[in-house]
């Protein structure tokens, strides 16, 4: 049994060995906490409680054994103090990662969400556009008839305005020397 106290609020909390390196919440706080690879020294005075493949920070054990004396009060008090000031540390950086974590997780949705919103609407433009594309193109497939149209009725209105005024020339002609011959028209004596 792994045994420490909440680096927030300082509530006793107890572990199973198998919990070391795992993430608990505090039951008083709710704040969360890694859970250390070995007992706190408030709670034991003897060998230290853990794992055996459980790593130990700086390779110092922080329980003592009761006949042991440190030489140097505040060696002794640094060298106690020196894991669990790195377990506190490790515990506010897990907590910070955890709050980047779900703020990166909030993002991602968020940009997948606005992202699906965006195809969606590009699908709805390319839609519209080739909606749009299509019509025109029978627009001006219509108005290519409707022009080869008035281009044909133009040439026969040019070739009708000819001949009208081909025969009011020869009319003229014919008008004003009565005695003259049509040359068209005498043609055929020229042959015979």
């Amino acid at each position: 049994m792994i045994k420490f106290r909440c680096l927030n609020c300082g509530q006793k909390l107890a572990v199973v060995e198998a919990g070391i390196g795992g993430v608990v919440s505090c039951t008083n706080c709710a704040d969360r906490i890694v859970v250390p690879p070995y007992s706190i020294t408030e709670f034991f005075s003897a060998e230290p409680t853990r794992c055996a493949n459980a790593p130990v920070a700086g390779g110092m054990e922080l329980i003592h054994r009761s006949g042991e004396r440190v030489e140097g009060g505040s060696t002794a008090l640094r060298m106690a103090l020196i894991p669990y000031l790195a377990r506190m540390m490790m515990n506010r950086l897990v907590q910070a990662l955890f709050a980047q974590r779900e703020t990166l997780i909030d993002t991602q949705a968020e940009a997948t969400k606005r992202m699906a919103d965006l195809e969606e609407r590009i699908a709805r433009a390319q839609v519209t556009v080739q909606d749009r594309f299509a019509a025109y193109e029978n627009r001006i497939a219509e108005l290519e008839k409707q022009l080869l149209a008035a281009e044909e009725e133009k040439r026969e209105l040019m070739r009708q305005k000819f001949q009208l005024a081909r025969k009011a020339l020869e009319a003229e002609n014919a008008a004003a020397q009565p005695g003259r011959v049509n040359l068209r028209d005498a043609g055929f004596l020229l042959r015979a």
